[in-house]
């Protein structure tokens, strides 16, 4: 089940970078993402059938926008490809620290409010691949987690010509709903773990 989720992903991702980029005015350039909120685990491996946790992320990579500045567009569509840190932390301070690829997808509906400004609010999709293990042991022995995971929720922002509009400053404030599904392994024992929560994001990037 987790490989086929896998390959739905990476399959995604290669359909948005395939896109002609001659069918639309694009910027292209770098984000860099901050966020953080609560959530619940469910895990066979632990014998626990759930406790809750405090999320917090750091991510950095590329992102594409189409029309990040055009008059007269309602519409722009923006993806972000990189790679993220997010730790999950129980209650009793052991965080399952958590390294991994993700694209996140914005469909951003707005008008530009001045020459050098445009504001737009719309609907986020998260899809990430993560891996890791806790930072120190559980009961005596390392935990892994193998997963994948996917959000939902909504963003607002701003993107400010700078100079002569050759670069875009582009902001992001958003607040989104989480599922998460893999394995751990635990004492050579592999079960299934999920989880869900909420968080708010922050972002921040440059483009081109």
């Amino acid at each position: 089940m987790i490989r086929r989720n896998y390959n739905l992903i990476w399959m995604l991702m290669l359909a948005v970078f395939l896109v002609p980029g001659s069918s639309f005015a694009a910027g292209f350039g770098l984000y860099a993402d901050f966020g953080g909120g609560e959530g619940e685990v469910e895990s066979d491996a632990i014998g626990v059938d759930n406790f809750d946790i405090d999320t917090n992320l750091v991510g950095l990579g590329f992102q594409m926008e189409t029309d990040p500045m055009t008059r007269n567009k309602v519409f722009s569509y923006r993806c972000q490809a990189g790679l993220e840190k997010r730790d999950l932390e129980d209650k009793d301070g052991i965080s399952l620290e958590l390294a991994g690829f993700t694209m996140n997808n914005t469909f951003a509906f707005g008008s530009n409010v001045s020459e050098k400004t445009r504001i737009w609010v719309g609907p986020q999709i998260l899809l990430g691949i993560y891996g890791g293990t806790t930072d120190e042991k559980y009961a005596g022995d390392d935990l892994s987690f193998a997963g994948v995971l996917f959000g939902l929720g909504v963003a607002g922002g701003a993107n400010f010509a700078l100079g002569n509009g050759s670069a875009i400053l582009s902001t992001t404030v958003g607040l989104r709903s989480f599922g998460m599904a893999g394995v751990t392994e635990w004492y050579d024992d592999e079960e299934d773990m999920t989880g869900n929560g909420n968080e708010i994001l922050v972002s921040v990037g440059i483009m081109f």
